[in-house]
């Protein structure tokens, strides 16, 4: 069957006047935008910020310039790290899902500078820090001493185009039975973690779905993304 993929763009402009005043009052000179791909218009943006330089990335899975999806949550998840060039970055959309991306980027890369957050749909702007983040990272860190010590492990792989990742999870099962554990494999389309509770001799899951999965949420169960589970070490180092 085929699947066709509709974008569903927003129907009024943004006005990023409050944005503007923000930079102005605060000595804001460079901003790395973002926004996802209801709002993305890196030329609006630059024509209305027209008193701030205006730095665009593309992340590695998106279609457009400027556009970020909520799983580019990691410090390497764009074509360039321009908010280390930055005074400060932007999100403009709305929710929550991908600014909280943004700053669990920010968070993974130890970069503490503002993010501001535009939502064009209420006229609001807020203020967030990557220090917002450390409940989480203290969770993934957790999560990743948990696997060094565990014997049996539970890979979760979902069938699902665009998140099925079975390589990865072949790779991660022989590197984890190299160091002695006991690894099984999962599938399933949609993953309801109270099931995996019927598997208790499992003492930690690995998410290769999407990684907001193994990020936001708090489990009955412990889970840890693939990428903290492939490179640990690295992981522990950039959350120290």
């Amino acid at each position: 069957m085929e699947t066709i993929f509709v974008e569903a763009r927003w129907e009024g402009t943004p006005n990023l006047k409050k944005v503007k005043e923000y930079c102005s009052s605060n000595g804001i000179k460079k901003l790395a935008v973002f926004s996802s791909v209801q709002f993305v218009d890196p030329e609006l943006f630059s024509k209305q910020l027209d008193d701030v330089e205006v730095l665009i990335t593309k992340a590695k899975r998106t279609h457009y310039k400027g556009q970020i999806l909520g799983c580019d949550s990691y410090h390497d998840s764009f074509e360039k790290d321009i908010i280390s060039e930055a005074d400060a970055a932007l999100y403009v959309g709305d929710g929550k899902f991908h600014y909280n991306a943004l700053l669990l980027s920010m968070a993974y890369s130890k970069i503490d500078k503002d993010l501001i957050v535009y939502d064009p749909t209420t006229d609001v702007l807020t203020i967030h820090n990557s220090s917002e983040m450390k409940p989480v990272l203290k969770r993934i860190k957790g999560r990743i001493l948990k696997l060094l010590t565990s014997e049996k492990v539970g890979i979760l792989v979902t069938n699902k185009p665009g998140q099925c990742h079975r390589g990865m999870a072949l790779r991660l099962k022989e590197k984890l039975e190299k160091e002695g554990k006991k690894v099984f494999i999962f599938v399933d389309n949609t993953f309801d973690f109270k099931h995996c509770e019927d598997y208790n001799f499992i003492q930690i899951w690995i998410n290769t779905a999407c990684p907001r999965i193994g990020q936001d949420d708090e489990w009955e169960v412990p889970l840890l993304n693939a990428r903290e589970a492939l490179e640990p070490e690295k992981f522990l180092e950039m959350l120290d």
